[in-house]
């Protein structure tokens, strides 16, 4: 992406390094006698600042390269996504197997699932076509994210005004559908204007044009109406969701609505934050651009790599070291394949399928 823009890479950083720490300690955290927990809770918002941060990439991207064959992007996303996605799987299976001390049945329906990038997060959404790859949960964002690069090139072909009104006719038109009836595609398209967040503000920030809230205010109203849409259904299902509301936070029908009400406003104030030239941020997100360049691996692989890790339970020893250990080799399993293997591996492929003139 040539020059990387810091903040974003920052931002990345600690959002991958978030969700990490909500998968270990969001049940339960206490210091002192003080339950910290609630601070970790918020892993769906995280996932959703790594869509609004795609977007911006993909777009920066791909409007600054000069080849923009469709053969070349689906290369470079496919190997992207798939390469470190493929090593994981197999990690993932034979650490499970090793654990359990047998070899694990596989679900080949969740698996080809997978590759298909077709799988959700079955405990939260209705209508699921498969669920996460031997569970491990943050693969559900995969599906959306491939889909929205695919989506993407093809409206790249259309005038500006005219895509933005697409994407903002698609989104309306799912969350309408997606109140009678919730699946896979609407549930697609409504949230692929979440990811042109980022890819309009992007187009705004290679013209040279202002971010703010005059020149995203359309998309904002856009975001604002599926919100108001996605209230529809928490208010007749009130009664039975009050009942248990800690738990249905975190399922639909108010995860969805939790996902675009945050993206309106954590861009509102990374819009204000902008406007005070970015006051305090070298104090708190800067220090996380060191994780960025692992983010992608960090993110597919620690669920089974610290969450559901316990290799070590025969040694006896406390729970804090066996924690350093299991975070420690995550971090070193996510920069060997994501700065060492996958760099030459794409070099390799990008050699043989797009040899230099």
């Amino acid at each position: 992406m040539g020059k990387k823009l810091e903040k974003l890479e920052a931002i990345r950083g600690f959002a991958a390094l978030y969700v990490v720490f909500h998968h270990l300690f969001a049940s339960g955290l206490v210091i002192g006698g003080i339950n910290f927990s609630f601070l970790f809770r918020f892993g769906q918002e995280a996932v959703i600042l790594f869509f609004i941060l795609s977007g911006f990439v993909i777009s920066y991207s791909f409007e600054k390269a000069k080849d923009k064959r469709f053969s070349l992007f689906f290369t470079k996303r496919f190997i992207r996504i798939y390469f470190p996605l493929l090593i994981v799987f197999i990690l993932h299976y034979l650490m499970l197997s090793y654990q359990k001390g047998q070899w694990v049945f596989v679900q080949w329906k969740h698996l080809w699932g997978n590759l298909a990038m077709l799988q959700d997060n079955y405990h939260t959404k209705p209508n699921v076509i498969t669920g996460p790859f031997l569970d491990n949960d943050p693969l559900w964002s995969l599906s959306y994210e491939w889909w929205f690069y695919m989506i993407y090139f093809v409206l790249y072909r259309f005038q500006p005004k005219i895509r933005n009104t697409v994407v903002y006719g698609l989104g309306i038109v799912g969350a309408l559908t997606y109140i009678y009836y919730p699946n896979f595609l609407n549930r697609e398209v409504m949230y692929l204007t979440i990811w042109w967040m980022g890819v309009e503000m992007s187009m705004l920030y290679l013209k040279g044009q202002p971010l703010s809230f005059q020149t995203l205010k359309s998309l904002f109203l856009v975001l604002t109406c599926i919100a108001v849409i996605l209230t529809f259904p928490i208010v007749n299902q009130w009664a039975t969701l009050k009942v248990n509301l800690g738990v249905v936070l975190g399922k639909h029908p108010i995860l969805e609505w939790r996902h675009f009400v945050f993206t309106i406003g954590i861009t509102g104030v990374a819009l204000l934050w902008k406007k005070l030239k970015w006051i305090g941020f070298q104090y708190t997100f800067a220090p996380f651009q060191s994780i960025a360049s692992i983010s992608f691996v960090l993110y597919i692989s620690h669920y089974f790599l610290i969450t559901q890790a316990h290799y070590l339970d025969s040694f006896g020893w406390p729970y804090g070291l066996q924690l350093l250990i299991y975070f420690g080799g995550c971090l070193g399993f996510s920069f060997v394949l994501e700065r060492k293997i996958y760099p030459a591996f794409y070099k390799f492929v990008m050699k043989k399928c797009f040899p230099p003139k």
